[in-house]
């Protein structure tokens, strides 16, 4: 079964849907958890994978009752078939049907307050559009899972760290400081411009229990600031009002600083500017992608 060389089939022909399943495999190393994905029974699935061996005349995979490896061979196969599908179901995707109007439930998850005051307004302007769309929305911070929970797409702010997920930058969302006015009088004296040291030491207010808020050095360096945690609450909207009580300091997106006027002050850090955190769009597979979510997602990137 093994070869060296060039992969090649003997008859001249690849079924293009075993490697399709072949590569589903390969990407996660187990033909249980591709069956799952690709919803095939994995006797289905391993028999496909064999018939593509015996097709090529070598061995893709090695198989014990514990895992699943690559071969030299199967690596070889992945790494130069993988590009391929992807862009063979993109055309495909683009040409069959491609004057259909999309239709069916839309499932996206989002963070609480990017979600509320832009993606939610894209999404629902998209479903305006195509009234064969249903959309169901769910807000929450939390980082849900996509394959167990049936959602076609979510957006995040990063960084993507989940292997499994294919991960699309958006946009980016400017984030500041703030502070009420009586929390600056009491507790910084006035001061609207700290030092890094200061900013560490007086109560914050934050939308993660153990957070951090990433600033910016000028000579473009990271500094993840642990701030004193005084309050903690998963909504950044709520955090907001805790500030606006003079409760802290708190870290959150500028556009949702513009609503309270002057019941906040923007804080400045002397040699240091508050990262911005970039949002992305997150799926499990890019061939899986159906239509009507790649039209979704364009749609939201293209507005945001």
């Amino acid at each position: 079964m093994g070869c060296r060389g060039r992969l090649h089939p003997m008859d001249g022909t690849m079924p293009l849907d075993d490697l399709r399943l072949f590569a589903m495999v390969a990407k996660h190393l187990s033909f249980v958890e591709a069956a799952r994905r690709l919803g095939v029974p994995t006797s289905t699935l391993s028999r496909r994978v064999a018939s593509l061996e015996d097709t090529l005349g070598a061995r893709l995979l090695q198989r014990t009752s514990r895992r699943v490896g690559l071969t030299e061979e199967g690596e070889r196969l992945l790494e130069r078939a993988e590009p391929l599908l992807d862009a063979l179901a993109s055309v495909l995707d683009r040409t069959v049907d491609r004057e259909e109007e999309p239709a069916g439930r839309l499932r996206v998850t989002a963070p609480v307050l990017t979600g509320s005051q832009r993606i939610a307004p894209a999404l629902f302007a998209f479903a305006a559009k195509h009234p064969r769309i249903s959309v169901e929305l769910t807000l929450t911070n939390a980082r849900v899972s996509l394959v167990e929970e049936g959602y076609d797409l979510a957006f995040r702010i990063g960084p993507i760290q989940d292997a499994e997920l294919v991960a699309r930058r958006i946009w980016s969302v400017p984030f500041g400081l703030a502070a009420s006015p009586r929390f600056v009088l009491e507790v910084l004296q006035g001061r609207t411009r700290l030092d890094r040291d200061t900013l560490a030491s007086v109560p914050a207010v934050l939308s993660r229990a153990g957070g951090t808020w990433p600033l910016r050095r000028k000579d473009g360096s990271l500094d993840e600031l642990r701030p004193h945690e005084r309050h903690t609450v998963n909504d950044p909207r709520v955090a907001i009002a805790a500030a606006v009580e003079g409760l802290g300091v708190v870290c959150a997106p500028l556009e949702a600083f513009e609503p309270q006027g002057d019941k906040l002050v923007r804080l400045t850090v002397v040699g240091r500017t508050v990262e911005p955190r970039e949002l992305f769009a997150v799926y499990p597979s890019r061939r899986l992608l159906p239509r009507r979510v790649r039209l979704a997602l364009d749609w939201v990137r293209e507005r945001g």
